[in-house]
């Protein structure tokens, strides 16, 4: 049996400001996809700078929902069309910490490659 390296989970945080994430630490390592204020109408500037570091994206990775609405939905399209799903991280006010909402969406493209190939 051939020898693979176990993979921890990485949670996306579309910007990086004041807000404490730490609790989402529980569920990966914390990668930060901008940071400061970012020009909502360079659309295509982001995608790109986004698309970058969701290049080692998995299917258990996850999204904090959070910051600019423009990153959140740029990096959603991409994890929805890379996997066919989205792990979505949410802050629960009541209970003062992050909670996993997954959302299935349907087949991913990698899948979809895999098969035809």
């Amino acid at each position: 049996m051939p020898f693979h390296e176990i993979r921890h989970p990485k949670v996306f945080v579309p910007n990086k400001s004041f807000h404490d994430f730490s609790d989402a630490q529980r569920f990966g390592e914390l990668v930060y996809l901008t940071e400061g204020t970012q020009d909502r109408f360079k659309i295509n500037d982001l995608y790109r700078r986004i698309a970058g570091k969701l290049e080692e994206a998995g299917p258990g990775d996850y999204l904090l929902i959070s910051g600019p609405s423009t990153v959140n939905a740029i990096t959603a399209s991409i994890l929805a069309y890379k996997f066919g799903r989205i792990n979505f991280l949410v802050y629960d006010g009541a209970m003062a910490r992050y909670v996993s909402r997954p959302i299935v969406l349907s087949q991913g493209q990698e899948q979809v490659n895999e098969q035809a190939g």
